[in-house]
């Protein structure tokens, strides 16, 4: 079974990896509810993302069920909040007690340096300065995305809404917020590499 590992962050929050392989997990143990959302990828790529996240679940609780809003935020019945993520060979889940949290995993490709003007602000530019590097866009592009999955709310805009005002490659951590008009929220950042990916954690401080 590619069960990959857990990473513990603390006492009360963890993350599960587990790693795709295409026709490897059996869905015929999927809930209506879910067989319908599976029905609905259209690659088999995706389909199996979809299970590892489920076989995830259920290595932490048989009981837990997954739903979403309407915004695509999941939760499960119970009092810890979760976020989910996967790129390419690599699922992966959050459990934690925390409000507001965030999880994102990124594939390290150079192909960020073509995108970097969609999520890089003025000032994030200016700080990065000659540092640029493949693994460095990738934290600030995972960070980003994790702290869009804690917010979760519509019209976000990565440049313009979620600043990140350190990322540490060497400490593998950050800080980062979210705002819009008067409203900011505060982020940590926490980072793990795993072979080829990059794992960004986001909770609320």
């Amino acid at each position: 079974m590619p069960f990959l590992k857990e990473i513990i962050i603390n006492k009360k929050t963890k993350i599960k990896l587990w790693k795709v392989e295409i026709g490897e997990i059996d869905n015929s143990n999927l809930n209506k509810h879910d067989k319908n959302i599976l029905d609905l990828k259209k690659d088999n790529l995706s389909k199996e993302q979809f299970l590892a996240i489920r076989k995830l679940i259920e290595l932490e609780d048989l009981d837990y069920i997954i739903r979403y809003n309407k915004f695509g935020k999941p939760s499960i019945n119970s009092d810890l909040n979760i976020s989910i993520s996967h790129s390419n060979q690599i699922a992966a889940i959050v459990f934690s007690n925390s409000r507001r949290i965030g999880l994102d995993v990124q594939l390290i490709e150079s192909k960020i340096i073509n995108i970097q003007d969609k999520f890089l602000n003025i000032s994030e530019k200016i700080k990065i300065g000659k540092n640029l590097t493949i693994d460095l866009l990738t934290m600030i592009w995972s960070s980003k995305e994790s702290i869009f999955k804690a917010i979760s709310k519509k019209g976000i805009g990565l440049s313009q809404n979620i600043i990140i005002d350190q990322v540490v490659e060497k400490a593998k951590n950050g800080k980062g917020y979210y705002i819009n008009g008067n409203q900011k929220i505060r982020f940590h950042l926490e980072f793990f590499y795993l072979n080829k990916y990059i794992i960004c954690y986001a909770s609320e401080i």
